[in-house]
């Protein structure tokens, strides 16, 4: 498979308003280049028919407001309506996450037509599987809400809160949630092979090859199985990458893997568009 001819969804991407752009004061930064406009050239070069734009749950980087920011993501969405689907953004307010965010996600998915909700344990600072976590995980599967979970666990965090033996508990709870691990569950990437929910292999797929080598990326991949892997970048930041680097380093990769072509396309755009009840 020629992998930068496939055509693929992104389903892990962070786009940032411009406003935000001009916290990133390092120019050499990825993070300042995070445009609809640099990110729409990398689509074109790439054959990238879609991209998930995907919220933080970071009041830094984005708008510390939570309506602002799904309101950016739905008007980037409308803007750009071939080239983008947004997913909901949540934020830790004062200690009442569990009261507020189940809410204000209802609102929000009312008001701005988003697609799904993202979490990041780590940036909210709550462990995926604390009672916290039911209320707002509760309001996302009976709105029908696929939801992405960061898991990359790592020790300058509370290393487990996005486990994927975490989240493999809430999984359990809401058999009716259709969940997907990001980064291939990181450093648990074992936990994550445990599972039945999708995953993506953004950010991390660089660090298994320098880590493992091309040969033993290519049997986890496989043990993960070509139905649960979903193409995904991080963009515009993936591991060892520049932000112009990342597309390149992704389709080189994957050109090594022995999928099949039915296989690559399952993992490149249709397993998430089964999930999203879309089509190209």
């Amino acid at each position: 498979m020629d992998w930068k001819k496939l055509k693929k969804i992104d389903a892990h991407v962070h786009l940032l308003p411009k406003d935000c752009l001009k916290k990133q004061t390092d120019a050499q930064d990825s993070w300042a280049k995070a445009s609809v406009e640099e990110y729409s050239k990398i689509m074109q070069e790439y054959n990238i028919e879609k991209a998930i734009l995907l919220p933080i749950n970071d009041g830094w980087t984005f708008y510390s407001n939570v309506e602002k920011t799904n309101e950016w993501l739905s008007n980037t969405t409308k803007n750009n309506p071939n080239k983008f689907i947004a997913f909901a953004d949540v934020l830790s307010d004062g200690g009442y996450f569990a009261e507020s965010s189940p809410n204000l996600l209802g609102k929000s998915i009312k008001k701005y037509n988003l697609s799904g909700l993202k979490i990041h344990p780590s940036n909210l600072g709550i462990d995926i599987d604390s009672l916290e976590m039911v209320p707002v995980l509760r309001k996302a599967a009976d709105l029908k809400l696929p939801t992405i979970i960061h898991s990359n666990p790592y020790a300058r965090t509370n290393y487990d809160c996005c486990s994927a033996a975490k989240i493999h508990k809430m999984a359990r709870i809401f058999p009716d949630l259709t969940i997907i691990i990001a980064h291939l569950g990181g450093a648990g990437w074992q936990d994550a092979l445990q599972g039945n929910e999708y995953v993506d292999i953004s950010y991390v797929l660089p660090q298994f090859v320098e880590l493992y080598g091309i040969e033993q990326t290519n049997r986890i991949l496989r043990a993960f199985g070509a139905d649960r892997l979903i193409f995904g970048t991080d963009f515009p930041q993936a591991y060892g990458c520049k932000y112009n680097e990342i597309l390149e380093k992704y389709c080189n990769i994957l050109n090594q893997m022995d999928f099949t072509k039915e296989e690559a396309e399952k993992i490149a755009y249709k397993n998430i568009l089964k999930i999203l009840n879309k089509k190209l």
